[in-house]
């Protein structure tokens, strides 16, 4: 959630709530024209968007803002329940600036070093030591390190340091860059700070559109489209059920196994509390039990790949899910079809029926299809991909070595082309 100005002719700040897609696309959730930043018109924004959510007892698990008090103030009355993170973008400029201010240059670089140490501690432990390391370097200024721990750390270091946010399912997000990038692209759709209400609407509504429409996309792509890296059985209960994104972070992670194995201690599972997704040593213990990672281990957030709405439990009642007719269809479709089509169903209905297995084999041999043509005129062994030169190719040779031996003001002059000319020039 943040703020933005010069929007509209009436001088209102634009408040903008956004959320992140599973597929990590921002989506606008709400717009509101405020006369003040106030708490109690903050609350009335925030009791607004309480009444959008499908289910009542639902609520926001993280909400993301600057250091805006009221702001922070009217979460804690609407949303008690939610954990209110900040901006690390911003706290980390304004610690920077305040830092310049008191220290003198030679220190500075030092000091922002151990102050990103600071932020980034894994634990709390590492925390005392790297805050102690900070204390130490900024012992002549007295001004700025009171200025950090009376301002941020000790009423805000829950909110944005990593021992503690780590606990906390941000999802990766740690800054308000998000919602930030939104305020941009919807700044270029009004072009100009003096429209009225009606522009306004105009351009979010258009904006909402192309996210709409982006989304969709992307959650086709989760559907239907299998990135190289996640072929693998390992991935088979996970393709096409959770987002690209999800399985992206999850091959990032399993790079980590080699060396963590299957240590909680040595892991830190940053990855299951932040994303809730399998962390290192979860995957170690896959690997070594050799079974596929099951969809439970995927938070809900990674699966949601539709914009439908869930039923409530007791709603259902059998038509929404039933595939009756689409297996009917299917069968009459099969049956039309000669052998070689019948082949290719088959094996569409395989990958949805055994997605733990795959039909893919390695090549009878390795080809090389890498490397260049070392020596001029002479093709290495097995090299399948080589081609000659194209003939543009052989004109920017002859244009280069004519310019080396031509003499000045000879601008008339033909360029004169390389002797191993293709044949079809001459049958031109």
């Amino acid at each position: 959630m943040d703020s933005t100005y010069k929007t509209n002719k009436y001088r209102q700040p634009l408040f903008e709530i956004v959320g992140m897609t599973s597929t990590e696309l921002t989506f606008a959730v709400g717009f509101a024209y405020m006369e003040s930043e106030q708490t109690e018109n903050f609350c009335w924004v925030l009791e607004k968007l309480k009444e959008l959510f499908v289910k009542k007892d639902m609520c926001p698990q993280v909400i993301l803002t600057d250091r805006d008090l009221a702001l922070m103030k009217a979460i804690e009355v609407v949303f008690p329940n939610s954990i209110n993170l900040l901006c690390r973008f911003h706290i980390n400029k304004n610690v920077g600036a305040k830092c310049k201010q008191h220290v003198v240059n030679d220190l500075q670089k030092t000091i922002d070093t151990l102050w990103m140490e600071v932020v980034w501690a894994s634990d709390e432990v590492e925390y005392g030591q790297r805050l102690h390391q900070l204390e130490q370097a900024c012992v002549d200024y007295s001004g700025f390190i009171n200025y950090v721990k009376d301002t941020w750390l000790t009423p805000h270091r829950h909110r944005f340091v990593g021992a503690w946010i780590n606990r906390v399912l941000h999802l990766g997000n740690t800054t308000t860059n998000r919602v930030e990038s939104a305020h941009w692209k919807l700044k270029q759709m009004l072009g100009n700070s003096i429209g009225d209400m009606v522009k306004c609407w105009e351009a979010m509504n258009n904006n909402l559109r192309l996210q709409l429409g982006n989304i969709r996309a992307s959650f086709q792509k989760s559907f239907y489209e299998v990135e190289n890296a996640h072929v693998s059985p390992f991935y088979g209960y996970l393709r096409g059920s959770v987002s690209r994104a999800a399985l992206r972070r999850i091959a990032e992670e399993l790079l980590r196994v080699d060396y963590v194995g299957t240590n909680r201690q040595i892991c830190g599972c940053t990855l299951r509390t932040s994303y809730g997704l399998s962390c290192a040593c979860e995957l170690g213990r896959y690997r070594v039990g050799g079974i596929p990672i099951p969809i439970d281990a995927v938070h809900v957030h990674w699966r949601k790949l539709t914009m439908e709405v869930e039923l409530e439990i007791g709603e259902d009642d059998g038509s929404e899910v039933d595939m009756t007719a689409a297996m009917d269809e299917l069968w009459r479709r099969f049956r039309s079809l000669d052998v070689v089509g019948k082949m290719a169903l088959r094996s569409r209905v395989c990958e949805l029926a055994y997605p733990t297995m795959t039909t893919l084999c390695p090549p009878p041999e390795k080809i090389k299809t890498k490397g260049g043509v070392k020596k001029k005129g002479k093709k290495p062994a097995d090299y399948d991909v080589y081609r000659d030169p194209s003939y543009h190719e052989y004109v920017d040779k002859a244009s280069q070595s004519s310019q080396r031996q031509s003499q000045p003001s000879q601008t008339s002059k033909k360029i004169k082309l390389s002797k191993k000319q293709p044949q079809f020039i001459v049958q031109l």
